[in-house]
């Protein structure tokens, strides 16, 4: 059966949130599943975090098919990685412009 631990400290972020504080929470994701279980197991104790957590996640959970699933639904921030901006010569200014657009839209949400 699958819990969340300190469910105290989720509550109290919960009301910081509500009070317009920022949150952030930093994760080393295991899986592309993740932010979809963190979402389900927050619905219950705290629906609030759970429906408005915004995800910073690498390109391959919009690019991927078998990632794109676990994405669905998710508030997304999406980077692309500096390691593989150059894979496709043709797409690495799309790339830096979709980076600036994330990195523009974090500093709004901050």
């Amino acid at each position: 059966e699958s819990y969340v631990g300190n469910v105290s400290l989720f509550s109290e972020m919960e009301e910081q949130l509500k009070q317009g504080e920022n949150v952030i929470l930093i994760s080393n994701p295991q899986s592309e599943a993740d932010p979809a279980v963190i979402a389900l197991l927050l619905e219950t104790t705290n629906p609030y975090i759970s429906e408005n957590i915004i995800y910073v996640a690498g390109d391959r959970v919009i690019t991927d098919p078998l990632c794109k699933p676990f994405s669905m639904g998710r508030n997304l921030l999406w980077v692309y990685s500096k390691k593989h901006m150059n894979d496709v010569p043709e797409l690495a200014d799309m790339k830096r412009r979709a980076n600036t657009r994330s990195l523009k839209e974090m500093a709004l949400l901050l």
